[in-house]
């Protein structure tokens, strides 16, 4: 039988490893920007827990990039629902708007430093952008970052339900098609 037209069952682990990255990067993000507001304005530490979100946002679309790049280079499995059913249709919409969201989040964090005229570098680097902005310029984007970071976390959590929903309501072993695989030894 020829097996290479046949559709894995289960994620290759770059797939897992970089979705297992971006998860644990979005979390991060959201909770050093939800914590900014404990440290005083000015300070340090305020401006580093920044930095740091921003670093992580920088991260988190480089690493959806190559998501994007492995989407339509790489086999997946195919869906568990029924081709045109309402919950295919349901999940590949969530995923899309997972999806948009995981770019347009840090490219709207980018714009702010932009349209502040701050200066931007990713992991140190300096990136060759620069603008003469203002502070009203950016507080107009930061809004659309900020919606962009409650529709993220909306979408998050209704993931995660789904997840749970096919692990303990329908138990279809959709979860198991992006866990890391355990050593079978």
């Amino acid at each position: 039988m020829n097996t290479k037209n046949l559709s894995p069952t289960r994620y290759n682990g770059l797939a897992i490893s970089l979705h297992w990255l971006s998860a644990i990067l979005v979390i991060g993000a959201i909770l050093l920007i939800e914590t900014k507001g404990w440290f005083l304005k000015g300070s340090e530490l305020r401006d580093a827990v920044r930095s740091w979100h921003f670093q992580l946002g920088a991260i988190v679309l480089l690493a959806t990039a190559v998501r994007v790049l492995w989407m339509f280079a790489g086999r997946r499995p195919e869906p568990i629902a029924a081709k045109g059913s309402l919950e295919q249709r349901l999940g590949a919409s969530a995923h899309g708007l997972l999806y948009l969201l995981l770019l347009a989040l840090p490219l709207s964090g980018v714009m702010i430093l932009i349209a502040a005229g701050n200066p931007v570098s990713l992991l140190g680097w300096p990136l060759p952008v620069s603008l003469d902005g203002t502070k009203e310029a950016a507080k107009s984007v930061k809004k659309i970052h900020e919606l962009f970071g409650n529709a993220m976390i909306a979408v998050i959590v209704l993931h995660l339900v789904a997840a749970l929903w096919h692990q303990f309501v329908r138990k279809d072993g959709l979860m198991q098609r992006m866990l890391p695989q355990r050593d079978k030894t």
